[in-house]
């Protein structure tokens, strides 16, 4: 069977012409997942050039500057190489892999908590603004709810993806 550059197989018609940035982005959340599930199962050779091409990918940024997770989804591919290499008893390389899922852990954490702040403040403002202009009727109240738990959510999921990525270094 035909490959792709990432190692998955061609989609059927040979996947068309040239990879776009985003095609390509695409191809390595496809693979680091896939790799994922086989390390999971125990299939570490299979998995490992799944990861390696999927950290070319999202360590070099193509498409990640744009797509939520990408930064979490790098770590958590460099941390099970870095697992991989330790049970290849490859210790240097080991090493030098979590490393690396390290230093990209704390820079996406704070940008994480910063989204956090500056959603909390879109939040004060907005709830703010209805307050003066709705009084603070039941109905607005209400409305103010719903909204502050769905910005709740959204932080919570991506606090909770960089947190993912850090506990499997």
């Amino acid at each position: 069977a035909n490959a792709a550059p990432l190692g998955l197989p061609t989609p059927p018609g040979g996947g068309g012409g040239g990879s776009t940035e985003r095609a390509r982005f695409i191809e390595a959340v496809a693979a680091a997942r896939l790799g994922a599930n086989l390390m999971d199962t125990e299939e570490g050779s299979a998995a490992r050039p799944l990861l390696e091409g999927a950290v070319a990918v999202l360590v070099a940024g193509a498409g990640a500057r744009d797509m939520d997770g990408a930064e979490a989804l790098a770590i958590e591919a460099l941390n099970r190489l870095g697992i991989l290499a330790a049970n290849r008893e490859d210790q240097a390389a080991s090493l030098a892999l979590l490393q690396q899922a390290l230093e990209r852990y704390e820079p996406a954490r704070r940008a994480v908590l910063a989204r956090a702040d500056a959603l909390s403040a879109v939040g004060d403002v907005r709830r703010s603004r209805r307050q003066l202009s709705a009084g603070a009727g039941a109905e607005s109240a209400d409305r103010e709810a719903a909204e502050e738990e769905a910005a709740a959510a959204r932080v919570a999921a991506d606090a909770a993806a960089v947190e993912e990525a850090h506990t499997l270094t």
